[in-house]
């Protein structure tokens, strides 16, 4: 078993400060000094972010108890306990003989797929590290567990080979690349699905428990069924058609038909529509008084030309007066046209006769017809029952 240590680092600032005391004061190193120095300046600029990576002194302490716990427990034989205990450790502050023993007690309670690639890892780092013993025996125990891998293919056929196409292995993204590859994985339950756009999504469950290649094909994707329609313009030919909604009763005295409304707006109508006849008539006869006083003060005559400034406003306030008189004796004649045929057309309540079903009353349509018509100055409605 591998003790949880790194290798010590070493310092090469007293080696440099040696070399350059013993180098000759020459001008090229005075050169080379200078830019050793600078070098070592921007290390130590950078040091403090260095060491912001890494864990702090009660992080390590939680670590090394970690470990420790982690192997006494797996000197006890509870592995299943002691492998959380590593894996913390080594996510804490992670190191090559925490991850070691993580995957050595990963290899007991039959993770093999788990503790083959951790050994390889640690054979990788030691490498790195210049650790030769601990990177031989790491990649034998890597070697030893390879026959001993359960791996799962999954087989996407060309004709499942869909555009759009996503497949995942227990809810991650398995790439194209990976379609048709053995990929080691712990013994147990494995879920694959796949899905397309446009398509119903396919799923199946993979229980590996023995060394070797279990291969799964992913199916050809059925079009999902399109929606149905909220409602067909016509039924199929043999289709079973409704009946239609059945007719109120006879003697069900038809609604009223909004006579309650029309006929007050009817009146509103005309009232406001009298008022603006009288109100463009005073217009008129002020814009002719106006007019005939521009002439018999001798400021303009019968045929429009003034004489004098007093003239032309007296015309000007005839002309615009009259302009207005005519508008709003246009508007009113409108609006009692319009109230009057509100007013006419408008329902009244049924009688007796079309209550108790023996004749239609007038709620049935509109027994009035009536056509309104503006002229110079005048307005007329006509109608026939």
């Amino acid at each position: 078993m591998l003790c949880h240590r790194r290798p010590p680092s070493t310092c090469p600032e007293a080696g440099c400060r040696a070399a350059a005391s013993s180098a000759p004061r020459t001008g090229g190193a005075r050169l080379r000094a200078l830019a050793l120095l600078s070098a070592l300046s921007a290390l130590t600029a950078l040091a403090p972010a260095a060491r912001a990576a890494e864990p702090t002194r009660e992080e390590r302490a939680a670590a090394v108890a970690l470990f420790d716990e982690g192997r006494a427990l797996m000197a006890a034989g509870k592995h299943a306990e002691a492998c959380p205990k590593l894996a913390e450790s080594h996510q804490i502050d992670p190191g090559i003989g925490t991850l070691f023993n993580l995957s050595d007690c990963y290899e007991r309670i039959g993770r093999i797929a788990t503790a083959w690639i951790g050994f390889r890892d640690v054979a990788a780092a030691a490498l790195s590290a210049g650790q030769t013993e601990r990177e031989r025996v790491a990649r034998g125990r890597a070697a030893a567990l390879e026959p001993r891998l359960s791996r799962l293919q999954i087989v996407v056929p060309k004709e499942a080979a869909i555009s759009g196409l996503s497949l995942t292995r227990d809810g991650v993204a398995v790439g194209r690349a990976l379609w048709g590859t053995a990929v080691p994985l712990d013994p147990g339950e494995h879920r694959i699905a796949a899905a397309a756009p446009g398509h119903t999504p396919w799923e199946t469950t993979v229980a590996i428990d023995k060394p070797g290649v279990v291969s799964v094909a992913v199916p050809a994707l059925e079009r999902a069924p399109e929606p149905e329609p909220a409602a067909r313009s016509s039924a199929a030919p043999g289709a079973t058609v409704a009946p239609p909604p059945a007719r109120p009763p006879a003697d069900t005295p038809p609604p009223p038909q909004g006579g309650s409304l029309r006929k007050p707006i009817g009146m509103v109508g005309v009232g406001l529509g009298v008022v603006g006849l009288g109100v463009g008539t005073a217009l008129g006869f002020v814009a002719k008084s106006t007019f005939d006083e521009s002439i018999e003060g001798g400021h303009c005559d019968e045929e429009g030309r003034c004489i004098d400034q007093t003239g032309l406003d007296l015309r000007d306030d005839a002309v615009r007066m009259g302009n207005i008189g005519t508008v709003v004796f246009i508007a009113g004649a409108v609006l009692a046209a319009g109230g009057a045929v509100l007013w006419i057309t408008a329902p009244s309540a049924p009688d007796a006769a079309t209550a108790s079903g023996g004749g239609r009353g007038r709620t049935d349509g509109v027994p009035f017809r009536a056509r309104v018509g503006l002229g110079p100055g005048s307005a007329w409605i006509a109608g026939s029952f």
